[in-house]
Order: structure tokens, then sequence, then C-alpha cells
């Protein structure tokens, strides 16, 4: 299946307490009501650690919401240092494809890969993720297929 998604520019996220919120989006109606994905991230320098993945049929609807988590915001606030960011993408669905079901693909690639890369992301309750850490030692030609360090969602 072919999946293409439009990632728009990165959000910055404001301190809210003046909207009694621990963060704020400056422009949160620019958000499309579409269907998509979203990543509250922090960056530093030139690197961009994802903290939180989810998904939404209304963008801005589901933002708006999860703005309103204090779990989740104490989460993306208590994480290492850095300018916390949201990521947002659009999906462009192709003749006969499903939103929830390409939805779902979407989201759990975006986790598979930030676990893959060593990101301990927030779950849904705004706690870490619970992990597998597997690390690897070996040759030059097993270091390109399984990296020295990989981190595995538990179930």
């Amino acid at each position: 299946m072919k999946i293409d998604l439009k990632w728009d520019k990165p959000i910055r996220l404001k301190e809210g307490s003046k909207q009694n919120q621990i963060y704020s989006v400056r422009g949160l109606d620019r958000i499309p009501k579409k269907a998509g994905v979203y990543i509250f991230a922090r960056t530093f320098g030139k690197f961009t650690e994802p903290l939180y993945v989810g998904q939404a049929l209304k963008l801005r609807n589901r933002i708006d919401g999860q703005l309103n988590n204090v779990r989740l915001m104490m989460g993306v606030k208590n994480a290492q240092a850095g300018r916390r960011i949201l990521l947002v993408a659009h999906l462009k669905l192709h003749p006969g494809q499903q939103k929830g079901k390409v939805l779902d693909i979407v989201e759990s690639a975006l986790i598979k890969h930030a676990l893959a890369g060593g990101s301990e992301l927030l779950n849904k309750q705004g706690v870490k993720t619970r992990v597998h850490v597997i690390r690897s030692e070996g040759n030059t030609s097993s270091k390109k297929v399984a990296p020295l360090r990989m981190l595995v969602e538990r179930r």
C-alpha cells in the first residue's frame, strides 16, 4: 500500500499558564480538521526527538484535547532539555484507502521507528512506554541490520 503524508511546519509549544494549560499552541485554528498524525517532540540543535506520537480523524480537535491532558503535557514538560514542538501531518488518501486503517499503519510505523531509534516515548497515560532494551555486539555486517541498542515496546 502506498501512503502519503503532508507534514506542516513545526509548531513551537508555548508556556500556557495564561490559558490554564501547561503548553499552548499559537495558531491552533490553522491546524486542519483532517485525518492525520501528530508528534509532540523536543529539539536541540539539529536533533529532533519524538516524545509522543498520536493519530486523529480531526487533527485540530484531538491536539486541542491533548493540550488539556495534564498527565501527557507534564510528561512532555519533564522530558530532557530542549525546545518543545508539535509536528503535524495530514493524510493524502488514495482511492479505496480507509482512514482508520491508514492512520493505524502510520502511527504504528512512527512509534516503531522512534523506539528503534532509541527514543523513550510517552504513552496515552503520559508515562514512558515500557520497553525491552536489546543490546548487540558483533561485526560490521551485523551492525548494519541490528544496531548496538534498540528499544522494543513491551506488550
